[in-house]
């Protein structure tokens, strides 16, 4: 159930010939009131244009209310239902919210026939497995880790049971291919070692469907799979600008590209324009003379990251990071983190908003 063509990429598949500010221009003023059975639908077209515009409160405020309505429709909607729920939750940085979304809806599988349009979403059930694989590593959390996995295995043996049908083609079902290779490239990263080939492959088949948002989620992927590989930023210039070539219309995308151009250092502009513009005022007046990369790396010191932490968010090493902490304390004129992290805060240097 889509409403927008460049970039609504959400629901269940269906481009319509505008962009998410004309579609949002065209579902407000028909969603002003509160859901009722009658009107769900349209309703859940807006909390698809809400995720895309960036305001997941909104969307999930809007959901809820929708749920409360009780089961509207046949299976294939409650499907459709909770697989936003799903996409809702994982942009909405909740994976195991979306993991009990998804179970919730493989849970409705009673007819063989419709086992085709269940490709999307095990493989978003797959992400937020991976999701909350990356979590527990990050933590050091055993336990944690190994739930992730079970969960994965879950929905490989969904897929079983269902003889493949998700992932197999189908004449009635253009997507299956790509979220096929969705859920590959996710299966690389529940096992800690993102592929960058497997998330070309995704890339390069949601682009030729047309679907430029799911394109564009895959080539952020790749770009994140090849620095976490070690590849220098250079290499991943090129992924991480078709990502925000393609993210245009899908705010929680296009947060996460800018994040990790911004963390890795790389340009989403060609060298040209780059060196042509102007530094911004915010740029060139940074408060205590710190760079942009300090400022970045001062973030991370007051949310407790140590030096070998920080190495890896930026992608520096364990010694950069230290050189950069040492100018920081230095430049505020502070002898150690915590007193860098109150001065920071108390400067309004923590805000990331732009």
């Amino acid at each position: 159930m889509l409403v927008a063509g460049q970039g609504v990429d959400v629901g269940s598949g269906v481009n319509w010939p505008v962009g998410t500010a004309e579609a949002g221009a065209l579902i407000d003023p028909v969603t002003a009131g509160l859901p009722d059975r009658d009107h769900w639908a349209v309703h859940q077209c807006r909390v698809e244009i809400d995720v895309l515009r960036g305001d997941l409160e909104a969307a999930a405020r809007r959901q809820r209310q929708i749920n409360a309505l009780g089961h509207i429709g046949n299976i294939e909607h409650a499907r459709e239902t909770l697989q936003l729920s799903a996409e809702l939750a994982l942009w909405a940085g909740r994976p195991g919210d979306a993991l009990q979304q998804v179970r919730r809806a493989l849970a409705l599988f009673t007819a063989p026939d419709l086992t085709i349009l269940f490709g999307w979403l095990l493989a978003a059930g797959m992400r937020a497995c991976a999701d909350l694989a990356e979590q527990a590593r990050a933590r050091r959390d055993g336990y944690a880790a190994r739930d992730a996995l079970d969960a994965a295995r879950e929905l490989i043996s969904w897929v079983e049971r269902m003889d493949g049908t998700p992932f197999t083609d189908h004449p009635f079902e253009a997507a299956i291919p790509a979220a096929r290779a969705t859920w590959d490239a996710e299966r690389t990263r529940l096992a800690g070692a993102s592929d960058p080939a497997a998330w070309r492959a995704a890339a390069k088949t949601w682009e030729d469907l047309g679907r430029p948002h799911r394109a564009g989620y895959a080539w952020w992927r790749r770009a994140e799979a090849q620095l976490d590989a070690g590849q220098p930023a250079a290499a991943a210039a090129a992924a991480l600008r078709a990502a925000v070539a393609a993210a245009d219309g899908h705010a929680p995308l296009l947060t996460q590209v800018r994040k990790l151009a911004e963390r890795a250092r790389i340009p989403l502009q060609p060298a040209a324009a780059v060196t042509a513009q102007a530094p911004s005022s915010a740029q060139a007046r940074l408060p205590y003379g710190l760079t942009g990369r300090e400022l970045a790396v001062l973030r991370l010191v007051a949310a407790g990251h140590s030096n070998t932490q920080i190495g890896a968010e930026l992608y520096i090493s364990r010694a950069t990071a230290s050189v950069h902490v040492t100018s920081i304390l230095r430049k505020l004129g502070v002898t150690n983190r915590v007193q860098a992290a109150a001065l920071a805060e108390r400067a309004g240097l923590l805000d990331t908003r732009p």
